[in-house]
């Protein structure tokens, strides 16, 4: 619980400090969305990978991972750039599923053609981290041994198990080196994590409205999941059905 709190708190207080500058996605004109020097036609993936070992030496049968690519990976494997989103966000960082959606991935200012985060020179890699609620294996998701929802009983995860998740992921896809990890928040946190687990597989790390330890104590966080706890609906966190 105290880890789970402090790291909440340490996001809460980037958001709220800093405005998430770094994730506010690109505001849309009134009528046509505006989709010039956007990508179009991004693709919602999901990879799975089997036996994954946690941090704790527990192992989850079979993890499901949620993600977005954008551009196209070099024959070495070697031009990869790997995103992490922050805490309450997802993986849809670039582009648009079709042309009439009105707001783009929450960095798309950053990413696409010509862009500081260049399509056409990097594959882009944008991965749901696991334990999130848009689609990545998490406490909403099935318990093989169960057939129910984990609920409560979806397994303590630390950020050394979301990164090798991610390097897993990557692997999986054909990535052999990554030019760099960046993010916001949370993302940032996972790039700092990043340099400390895997510092050979990447060449640097973009932490934006980020830093590598929280700040502040545990007691706001902490009076908010009290609140949770104490709302008739929780049920001892089984309120999937």
């Amino acid at each position: 619980m105290k880890r789970t709190a402090a790291l909440v708190g340490a996001v809460a207080l980037c958001a709220v400090v800093l405005g998430w500058h770094a994730g506010m996605p690109a505001r849309a004109s009134v009528g046509q969305p505006r989709v010039e020097n956007s990508l179009v036609g991004v693709q919602k993936r999901t990879a799975t990978l089997e036996n994954f070992r946690l941090e704790s030496g527990q192992i989850l049968p079979e993890v499901t991972l949620a993600y977005e690519t954008y551009g196209q990976l070099a024959s070495d494997g070697r031009n990869a750039i790997l995103i992490a989103h922050g805490y309450t966000s997802n993986h849809h960082a670039a582009g648009r599923y079709s042309v009439t959606d009105a707001r783009p991935g929450w960095w798309d200012r950053l990413i696409g053609p010509g862009k500081a985060i260049d399509t056409t020179r990097f594959f882009v890699v944008s991965s749901n981290m696991l334990g999130s609620c848009y689609g990545s294996t998490g406490p909403a998701s099935l318990n093989p041994a169960t057939g129910k929802p984990y609920g409560p009983q979806f397994p303590d995860i630390t950020m050394p198990d979301i990164v090798t998740a991610q390097r897993d992921l990557l692997t999986h896809l054909g990535v052999s080196h990554l030019v760099a990890v960046g993010g916001p928040s949370m993302g940032g946190r996972q790039a700092f994590q990043w340099a400390v687990t895997f510092p050979d597989f990447m060449d640097g790390i973009v932490a934006v409205a980020s830093s590598p330890k929280g700040l502040g104590k545990d007691t706001a966080v902490a009076d908010l999941l009290q609140r949770l706890a104490g709302d008739p609906n929780w049920y001892g966190g089984w309120y999937y059905d």
